[in-house]
C-alpha cells in the first residue's frame, strides 16, 4: 500500500505544481473576431508570466466569448472550427528590447503573419497584434467577418490603429 501512497502523493503534487504554474501565467487577448451571425467572439489571447514574457513555445491560443449567453462564458474552439478561425500551428517566439513578439498565421489568412508584442512598465502588460492593414502595417485590433446564409463569406473587415494613431480598415471581399 506504500507504493499507492507514494503514487497519489506523486499525482497530487504534479497537479498542485500545475495549477501554480496556471495559476502564475496570465493572458491577454491581442485581438478578436466577430460575425455578424451573433455577438459572439473569437479572441486571440498570449499566456504570459509576471514579467509580461510569453510562456512557452505556443503562447497564443484561440477560444471564443460566448457573449450570447454572458460576459464571463467561454469555450474552445471545435475541430471543425479550426480550419476558419485558428491557427496554422507554427509560433515563432522571439526576445526583443523591451518585450517579446510571437509570429503567427491564421489558417484562414496564412499570407498575412501577425506579430504579437509584448512590453511591459510601471507594472503594466502591453499586447499588441501588428499586421499589414490597407497599405502598411498597423495594430490589428478587430477582424469582422461578414457571412450570409447558409455559410458564404461576403467580405472580411480588418480593424486597427495606423502608426499616426489614426483608425485604419481594409476590406478583404470573398474569393467564392
Amino acid at each position: 500500500m506504500t507504493w499507492l501512497r507514494n503514487a497519489v502523493v506523486a499525482v497530487l503534487t504534479a497537479f498542485s505544481a500545475l495549477a501554480a504554474t496556471e495559476a502564475s501565467a496570465q493572458t491577454q487577448s491581442a485581438f478578436f473576431l466577430s460575425r455578424s451571425e451573433n455577438r459572439n467572439q473569437v479572441h486571440y489571447a498570449l499566456r504570459l508570466d509576471d514579467a509580461c514574457r510569453p510562456v512557452g513555445p505556443q503562447p497564443v491560443f484561440v477560444y471564443w466569448r460566448m457573449l450570447e449567453r454572458g460576459e464571463s462564458a467561454v469555450e474552445d474552439l471545435l475541430g471543425v472550427e479550426q480550419p476558419v478561425y485558428g491557427l496554422d500551428g507554427t509560433q515563432q517566439v522571439e526576445a526583443t528590447a523591451d518585450g517579446a513578439k510571437v509570429r503567427i498565421r491564421l489558417r484562414a489568412f496564412p499570407e498575412r503573419p501577425i506579430d504579437i508584442t509584448t512590453s511591459g512598465s510601471q507594472g503594466q502588460c502591453v499586447v499588441q497584434a501588428w499586421t499589414k492593414v490597407g497599405a502598411s502595417v498597423s495594430q490589428l485590433e478587430h477582424i469582422f467577418v461578414k457571412t450570409s446564409w447558409p455559410f458564404s463569406v461576403d467580405f472580411v473587415r480588418l480593424d486597427g490603429m495606423g502608426t499616426d494613431g489614426q483608425p485604419v480598415h481594409e476590406l478583404v471581399r470573398s474569393r467564392n
